[in-house]
């Protein structure tokens, strides 16, 4: 058995994520919290195949607007194309507990963007902290984020 690839170099410092936090042609970035309805969320939740419980409405409402920092990508006519949903002081620590993308724009930098604008946003002395499903563990470090081994959890129930 062979060792897996090692992790490409991880991307440190404020100003090289903000650097990144530039929307691809054709998608504007945006500040939604509060905004944003609940149903375009929960349709790009679906589309992404985040799990998340997109058949329970009002808990996909609920999160949403339990969401202090919501950062969208939509197409030029409007149309959302992805969310970075996060709960955040500001000032020390951000987790960003959804990041999903349309797959019609998967692979064309949304997500990439969407992570950068958020930790634009957040500012120099905020850490953004992401816990991955299984599959995308291997695409986060070849954005240039560092994985982590150092957490607990106490799982919800459902």
């Amino acid at each position: 058995m062979t060792d897996p690839a090692p992790d490409p170099p991880i991307l440190a410092g404020h100003a090289a994520w903000a650097a990144l936090a530039v929307p691809p042609p054709g998608i504007a970035f945006a500040r939604e919290e509060g905004r944003l309805d609940p149903a375009e969320f929960i349709a790009v939740v679906r589309a992404s195949g985040l799990g998340r419980p997109v058949q329970d409405t009002g808990r996909m409402a609920a999160m949403l607007a339990g969401a202090n920092l919501v950062v969208t990508a939509r197409d030029a006519e409007g149309r959302l194309a992805g969310v970075a949903r996060s709960v955040t002081d500001f000032a020390y620590c951000c987790y960003l507990s959804d990041l999903c993308v349309d797959p019609a724009w998967q692979g064309k930098g949304v997500g990439r963007g969407l992570i950068a604008e958020t930790k634009r946003i957040l500012g120099p002395g905020c850490m953004l902290l992401l816990l991955s499903a299984p599959d995308p563990m291997r695409w986060y470090p070849k954005l240039g984020m560092e994985r982590v081994a150092n957490g607990f959890i106490i799982r919800r129930d459902g």
